[in-house]
This record gives C-alpha cells, sequence and structure tokens, in this order.
C-alpha cells in the first residue's frame, strides 16, 4: 500500500512540474466564468492537447453529458457537468475531476484548464463535432 501511496505523490508531482502554467497576469488569456460558455465548451466538441503529464489526449464530450477520453492506447469512458459558475467535472472509472479554464483571447478554440485540487494544468484546441462513442 505504501509504494502505491507514493507512486501517486511522484505521479502528481511530475504532473505539476511538467505542466506549462498559463500566466495568470497575461492579457492574452481571460477566465471562463460563465456556465453557459462552459457547457458550449464540452457541448459536441473535441478536445485536442496535451496532459499535465505532457501525453497527447483525444477528448469527445457530447452535448448529454456523455464522453471519453483517450490517451495512448487508453479510452476512459466519462460524464461530465458544469459545477457552480467557473467548472467543469468530469467523473469517470477512479472518480471526478473539476478543472476551471481559461481561453486565450485571440483564439477562443485553444483553452487551458487547471485541475481545481492538484493544480496541474492541461492546454486544448477546441473542435466542432464528436465521433459516435
Amino acid at each position: 500500500m505504501k509504494s502505491r501511496k507514493v507512486t501517486i505523490v511522484v505521479g502528481t508531482l511530475f504532473c505539476m512540474l511538467a505542466a506549462p502554467a498559463v500566466p495568470q497576469s497575461s492579457k492574452d488569456w481571460v477566465d471562463i466564468k460563465d456556465p453557459t460558455e462552459l457547457r458550449a465548451l464540452y457541448s459536441n466538441k473535441t478536445l485536442r492537447g496535451k496532459g499535465g503529464d505532457g501525453m497527447p489526449f483525444v477528448g469527445h464530450y457530447s452535448a448529454d453529458g456523455r464522453g471519453i477520453l483517450i490517451q495512448g492506447e487508453k479510452r476512459t469512458p466519462r460524464t461530465w457537468a458544469v459545477k457552480g459558475k467557473d467548472q467543469v467535472c468530469a467523473t469517470h472509472e477512479r472518480g471526478t475531476d473539476c478543472f476551471t479554464f481559461r481561453r486565450h483571447r485571440k483564439n477562443r478554440n485553444e483553452i487551458a484548464g487547471q485541475h481545481v485540487t492538484q493544480g496541474w494544468v492541461f492546454h486544448a484546441t477546441v473542435e466542432d463535432g464528436v465521433p459516435k462513442f
């Protein structure tokens, strides 16, 4: 059991160190604090980017709250929902992860999500449409 805890802590620290942070003071990025905009960000959208660990991922999210995250050979089904005014939470086999978001001021399809409790950041582009899953 101790080795599992150490692995999780080391993995979390690696993700936090490896993730490129979005500059908090940058005028090129704006916080998304509107539940309607957050729902639009995930409704029938594909997110492509790099996770906090630097690995590429593709996430497909339908408007009905279903989704799937593909990273390498792993496919993780999930559900998603907007929480409050500024978070999207994804529930999957290991639990629930909640994120706050920023979007690039000039390119609205470029986003950064920050894990609410662990602090790591992912960057992605948002595309319209999802395949059937």
